[in-house]
């Protein structure tokens, strides 16, 4: 039976604050809907989004994106979100991915964020009003803001503080909910977030797995075989909620130029000690790389200036030991967050399972800035509870800090000889940081005369406006650049997206060439899913050893590929060194493979072209072999007239079938039912168990009298 507590975690009175919370996540971010996304997000999450929701919306299974590198299998690129529901849910609501789609999902996440946020300082503080002020600086957050461009990211800290609370009330008090709400909550972290998250995650919860263990050992009170039937129940629901994405993952492997451990060398974009001025001037390091020393995305760590002092209250009051473990692990994270900065890190990323994998090792902050904001919502809950203590020490620290940054203001403006109030923003880097230590001021000195002359709840009420104050501007100040583009012409990007269905390409092209000839200069990369174009290099982290083996003689003499969609050569060689290319020949890793074929009569016209299925008719005096432009892949299968036919490899990647002398019809499908089946399962299951929340949940509320 569910105990009290744990429903009034859920199902208690919180829905007030739920709708203040999205209040706040409008006011930080609905700009966003009014504009095209920003870099990384519309050149590579946008286009990918685009095409999964466009393939759903015209009955085909998305598993196979067709104009990538001369096609990928999508559902398994970890950061494609084939196998997250949500996507789905939005392809069946909107039928077409657009720039408000892009604006729709953020805001969808940080909501999402900010409430798992909520539940999870709830758990510890027992109190609605820490949990929200803090929730609210979660998503508002320098990692927020910063990295919204990078979609993946921003999901996995949506549903991070999930799968964190849902894991501790697992061990807290056994249950069905938490049995149910962790496999969900972690299934749409791993299959809608970054891996490098996951990475992370599973040395906290196993952490927490050891603290509970010793705990409960220690105590004695605990019904450990209860706890370990709900333990394993979570852990069996967990894979089978996200074995569509783990087994494509681990399919993809031997295929994939990416996935093997990484150098330490080669670790890149972490915070640094210069962008650490985001704890109070967050602009800076969303728009200034030179002096941060890393990318705009990567380095802030802005967590509001009011949470600076309630760190330290939560650390003096702290009596939890499991939030002490938790801000161990956030400082420790922090440390990995620097990268190569730390030498010590070296020992971790070399010698720890799965920490080689991560590239980028600032996605560790969202760590840091989560346990720090717990303990701060402890400090929070301490400082009201003991205002006559507290409120003289904080009104000083803040009426020092508004000091401070007057100073650097006055000492930044006469840096500037010439100032820009047309664009202040855009300055240089002397004319922002005056503007920043501006705001710090006005925050800081706002603050500090609230403590000093106003007192109870007036006193809470006016801080927690000027926290929220705080963030939201400096969320609207940031995103022009981190956020979304207010530069690119809206009508533009709609034509780009406009073209229906699936028409059949000529040809493949680089996308480079597709920009050029359609005038699509404001885009960078990935623009064959917009064109329903192949494209046979851009940019995608997933690419296959094959298509990279035959591109790399024109990528190292910086030569372009012209070939049609498909082609019958008149000559196969042997070779297992890359050729530059055309449609008269091919070239075979089969030593007896080589063969000449002349004939006055080889025609081939593609007739279907769409996500996972190419048809094509056929004619030629002689059998011969028929090359098509799309990668071999394990699944894909060919048919001649209805029969099926062994498919193969020319040109280290092409697919190949030899078609009889005469006119024939070539069907090629992707044919993979059981990620099909396995992904039915995943949707069942899902909604079944949330069905079930929701019914144990309002059963325990309508009849309180059965809570124990």
């Amino acid at each position: 039976m569910l105990k009290k507590s744990t429903k009034d975690q859920i199902l208690g009175n919180h829905l007030f604050w739920f709708l203040l919370l999205l209040l706040v996540n409008f006011a930080a971010y609905g700009a966003f809907l009014r504009f095209a996304p920003i870099y990384d997000f519309y050149n590579f999450f946008f286009p990918y989004r685009y095409s999964i929701v466009d393939a759903i919306s015209h009955g085909s299974l998305p598993f196979w994106n067709p104009y990538q590198t001369m096609g990928i299998p999508a559902h398994a690129d970890p950061q494609s979100g084939v196998f997250y529901l949500p996507v789905w849910i939005f392809a069946l609501i909107f039928g077409k991915y657009t720039t408000v789609c892009c604006a729709a999902e953020f805001l969808f996440h940080t909501f999402v964020g900010a409430c798992g946020c909520y539940l999870l300082i709830h758990y510890f503080t027992k109190d609605k009003l820490s949990a929200f002020t803090f929730s609210c600086a979660y998503v508002l957050s320098g990692f927020f803001v910063g990295n919204a461009q990078h979609l993946v990211w921003i999901i996995s800290a949506a549903w991070l503080p999930w799968v964190i609370y849902s894991f501790i009330l697992l061990f807290e008090e056994p249950g069905i909910v938490p049995m149910l709400l962790l496999p969900i909550t972690f299934s749409l972290m791993l299959t809608g977030g970054y891996p490098g998250f996951i990475f992370i995650l599973f040395y906290l919860l196993l952490l927490l797995f050891i603290f509970f263990v010793i705990r409960i050992i220690h105590n004695k009170q605990q019904d450990f075989k209860r706890l370990i039937s709900f333990l394993l129940g979570a852990v069996f629901l967990s894979f089978l909620l996200s074995a569509p994405a783990l087994i494509s993952f681990w399919e993809i492997q031997p295929h994939i130029t990416r996935g093997a451990t990484l150098s330490f060398e080669v670790t890149t974009q972490p915070v640094t000690i210069q962008s650490l001025i985001s704890f109070f001037f967050p602009y800076i390091a969303c728009s200034s790389p030179d002096f941060v020393n890393t990318d705009i995305s990567t380095g802030s760590v802005f967590i509001g200036m009011f949470s600076i002092p309630m760190i330290f209250i939560g650390l003096k009051e702290n009596k939890n030991q499991l939030l002490w473990i938790l801000f161990a692990f956030g400082l420790v994270s922090l440390l990995l967050a620097f990268g190569q900065a730390i030498p010590t890190n070296r020992i971790l990323f070399e010698y720890l399972p799965f920490l080689g994998l991560i590239r980028l090792p600032a996605l560790c902050r969202i760590y840091f800035i989560l346990s720090v904001l717990i303990i701060a919502s402890v400090g929070f809950k301490s400082f009201k509870e003991q205002l006559p203590t507290y409120r003289l020490p904080v009104a000083i620290v803040f009426a020092v800090l508004c000091i401070i940054f007057i100073i650097i203001a006055l000492v930044s403006a006469h840096d500037n000889s010439s100032f820009d109030m047309e664009h202040p923003l855009n300055g240089p880097f002397t004319e922002k940081l005056m503007i920043e230590a501006c705001i710090s001021a006005i925050i800081a000195g706002a603050l500090a005369f609230s403590l000093f002359f106003t007192n109870g709840k007036i006193l809470l009420g006016i801080l927690l406006a000027i926290f929220v104050t705080e963030g939201v501007s400096q969320a609207n100040i940031c995103g022009p650049k981190t956020i979304y583009d207010t530069k690119v012409d809206l009508n533009r990007l709609a034509e780009v997206t406009s073209i229906d269905g699936f028409p059949i390409p000529d040809s493949i092209k680089s996308d480079e060439k597709i920009i050029r000839l359609r005038n699509w200069d404001f885009l960078w990369t990935n623009v064959g899913m917009f064109a329903k174009e192949v494209e046979y290099y851009s940019y995608n982290p997933v690419k296959l050893y094959g298509n990279k083996r035959m591109l790399k003689k024109y990528l190292d003499a910086e030569k372009p590929l012209y070939l049609p969609l498909s082609f019958f050569p008149n000559t196969v060689i042997y070779d297992t060194t890359a050729h530059f290319l055309n449609a008269d020949t091919a070239y075979t890793t089969n030593p007896e493979g080589s063969k000449c074929f002349t004939d006055g009569i080889a025609k081939t016209e593609v007739i279907s072209f769409r996500p996972g299925f190419v048809a094509a008719r056929t004619e030629t005096s002689i059998e011969r072999p028929w090359v098509l432009c799309q990668n071999v892949y394990s699944g894909w299968e060919a048919r001649v007239d209805g029969k099926k036919v062994k498919l193969d490899t020319l040109n280290f990647t092409m697919q190949t079938v030899m078609v009889p002398a005469g006119k024939h019809t070539l069907e090629l499908r992707y044919h993979r039912p059981f990620y099909a089946w396995i992904f039915v399962l995943q949707c069942v299951l899902t909604l079944l168990s949330v069905g079930a929340i929701f019914w144990v949940l309002w059963k325990n509320h309508i009849s309180p009298e059965n809570i124990p």
